[in-house]
Formats: structure tokens, C-alpha cells, sequence
């Protein structure tokens, strides 16, 4: 090939590769413009508190179960239903169906059916002989007076509570707590103390606690046992808290009995 010719066709694979590369050098630049301009954009604080306002909004306006009518209508009760927002900060807060006896209120995490049954609506063995039991008032949650039962002797201790399972939340896993408070002298309890459930149609579920070991001065809860609400299970459920010795015990103060969801 002539000299001239080779020169020639040199300089020009030359400038084709310079070509090619100043285009890959423009393609790059591009796609590093392309990557930087197009980023995930955070929401800013407004954002973030306008987004958290919203969903405080739409789980403030879950709507109480529709079962509170006919509950409180078999109370004869009456509350204001004009306002959704006041009508879910009754419920939420409780209705009492019997005066200091019996609350209803719906539990504002689950949206589900609950019930309180204070001591004065237990049956308590012996309750109504001053040698035995001493009837005195605490403050309730809502503010209200409500008696509770204090222990003084009694060999035989039996408290027991019944409730009508048809006005609970059905699908539902509920629990069923004593909230009862252990002075500090607390003798002859031997851990022998029988927490029981009996469903309808006689199931029947039982456990043991040590009274003895848990802490006193304080309202604690002491729990009985756990169902599931189905539709077998419609009727009358029987809660229980006994023991049975020949040994005097005292010293047991005895609130109520909650009747709430775990789900």
C-alpha cells in the first residue's frame, strides 16, 4: 500500500475512535446527570405530621361495634348518638348498666366489646356479715365511688361472677382478670388459690395461683383464664376465685372483674 494511503487511513481510525470515545464520554455524563437529578424524595416535617395527622383521623374514625345499641337499650339506657366523636369517647370511657354494679365499654385499641363487674355484683361469700367483710369506697377510672370488699377472716373464700357471653365480640380471644389488691399482712394463703371458668355447656377451665407471692399495697390484676368467643360459646360463662381450708384468711381486697379482648 502507498505511504500517503496508510497516513490517510491512520488519521482517520484515529478520529473515529475520539469519536466513539467523546460519545461514551456524553452518555456517561448524561446518565450521571440522570441519576443525580432523579433521587427518592423525602417528605419533609409537614409532610411527615400532615401523613400522621391523616392516619391519627382515619383510627379515630373506626366506627363502635353496632352490638352497643341493643346492650344499652336492654339497660334502658340512653347516651347522645348525635356526635360520632362523643359517642366513641363514652363508649370508650365506659356506660354504666347497673350503678356501680356493671360497665360496659369498648376497648379503643380493638374496637371490641368489654366488661366490668364490680365487687358489689359479685357474689361473695359472706359478704353481707360484717364479721367476715368490710364494705368501704375507691375511686373508679372515671372518677365514681365504687365499693369494694376487704377481707377480714374467713376460712372459706369463694367470689364468683356471671355474664351473659351473647353481648361480647364474637371471633374474638378474651380474658377474664380479678383486679383485687393484697394488704400487707397476708397470712395462712399457701398458693392454693383456684381461678376457674366454666363456658356455657359446662367447659370448663381452671387454673392455680400464689396469692402470697404477688405484690401487695398496690391494685393488681389476677387472671382467671382465657376463651375464645364463637358461636358454641353463647350463654351464661361463670368466673371464679376460691379457696377452701380450714385455715382463717385475710387481708384480700376485691375490686371487680374485667371481661376484655387479647385480639
Amino acid at each position: 500500500m502507498h505511504p500517503i494511503e496508510v497516513v490517510a487511513l491512520e488519521e482517520l481510525v484515529n478520529a473515529e475512535t475520539q469519536q466513539v470515545e467523546q460519545t461514551c464520554d456524553e452518555r456517561n455524563s448524561v446518565k450521571g446527570i440522570a441519576e443525580t437529578e432523579i433521587q427518592p424524595v423525602e417528605p419533609n416535617s409537614e409532610a411527615k405530621s400532615v401523613k400522621g395527622k391523616e392516619v391519627t383521623t382515619t383510627k379515630r374514625r373506626a366506627k363502635p361495634p353496632l352490638t352497643f345499641i341493643a346492650i344499652l337499650n336492654d339497660a334502658n339506657i340512653s347516651i347522645n348518638t348525635s356526635s360520632p366523636d362523643e359517642l366513641r369517647d363514652q363508649l370508650y370511657a365506659g356506660v354504666f348498666l347497673e350503678p356501680k354494679k356493671l360497665k360496659y365499654f369498648v376497648d379503643e385499641k380493638f374496637n371490641k366489646n368489654c366488661f366490668v363487674v364490680f365487687a358489689r355484683k359479685l357474689v361473695i361469700c359472706w359478704s353481707e356479715n360484717s364479721r367476715y367483710w368490710k364494705w368501704t369506697e375507691e375511686k373508679d377510672t372515671s372518677g365514681e365511688d365504687i365499693e369494694v370488699a376487704e377481707l377480714l377472716k374467713v376460712c372459706w373464700l369463694d367470689i364468683e361472677g356471671k355474664i351473659q357471653t351473647m353481648n361480647l365480640s364474637l371471633r374474638t380471644v378474651y380474658e377474664v382478670v380479678f383486679v383485687v389488691k393484697i394488704k400487707d399482712k397476708y397470712p395462712n394463703f399457701n398458693g392454693s388459690e383456684t381461678l376457674t371458668i366454666i363456658l356455657p355447656h359446662s367447659k370448663t377451665l381452671t387454673r392455680l395461683e400464689n396469692l402470697s407471692k404477688r405484690p401487695s399495697g398496690n391494685w393488681i390484676e389476677i387472671q382467671v383464664g382465657e376463651f375464645e368467643m364463637s358461636p358454641e360459646n353463647v350463654g351464661e360463662m361463670t368466673f371464679k376465685l376460691e379457696h377452701h381450708s380450714n385455715n382463717w384468711k385475710s387481708g384480700l381486697v376485691v375490686k371487680c372483674a374485667i371481661i376484655r379482648p387479647k385480639n
